[in-house]
């Protein structure tokens, strides 16, 4: 049985959250989210490094990063990667961001989607994890993600994520941050300090 999505905290995109959608021919009418909270994991750890502190319509919002095998050997873990954007200060009236992303490719995380039921039912879907494979203890993968080429909506909106980052986020200071949730459990990125702007400067 689906519940919905109501805290605005402890959120991970992973092999356990599924998505219910019932659609109509103008659009999704309905959605519910199930989050399932995990433990850290010891086995990664992820680094990230905003290349602009001012983030604007203008320029590229770019993101590097490294994900590093902490396991005592060779790895193969599948992840669903999640970008937020905490306001900071931090305050309860203020809305926090998501946007789960495939860091390999720089793009949305892909969906598996499939009709539920009679025709008109709606379509179900859940997110397709990615497979990092590390050879060796101490293997590391570096990845560069540019923000306004994935989908953000606000944590507490109960829907998949579908707007472009500067439609969506309001202006303001941020703390952007990395999670990637497994089976395992979660691994959260360093907090990187940027402003939100809807013009250029």
């Amino acid at each position: 049985m689906f519940q919905a999505f109501a805290s605005r905290i402890g959120f991970l995109v992973h092999a356990g959250l599924a998505l219910l959608m019932v659609s109509h021919s103008a659009g999704l009418s309905a959605q519910t989210i199930v989050f399932e909270k995990k433990a850290a994991n010891p086995n990664i750890r992820c680094t990230i490094r905003s290349e602009s502190h001012d983030w604007n319509p203008s320029v590229p919002a770019v993101i590097t990063g490294t994900i590093e095998n902490l396991s005592d050997g060779p790895l193969d873990i599948a992840v669903g990667p999640t970008l937020y954007l905490s306001p900071y200060p931090t305050t309860a009236q203020e809305d926090e961001y998501w946007a789960p992303v495939d860091v390999l490719k720089d793009s949305p995380l892909e969906l598996d989607e499939h009709p539920m039921g009679a025709k008109g039912a709606g379509v179900a879907i859940k997110p397709l994890m990615l497979q990092l494979k590390f050879k060796n203890k101490g293997g590391a993968i570096d990845f560069r993600i540019d923000a306004r080429h994935v989908l953000w909506d606000r944590v507490t909106s109960s829907v998949w994520p579908s707007q472009r980052l500067f439609s969506v986020v309001q202006p303001g200071a941020y703390e952007v941050r990395l999670v990637l949730g497994s089976k395992d459990g979660e691994s959260g990125s360093n907090r990187e300090r940027i402003a939100i702007s809807k013009h250029p400067r």
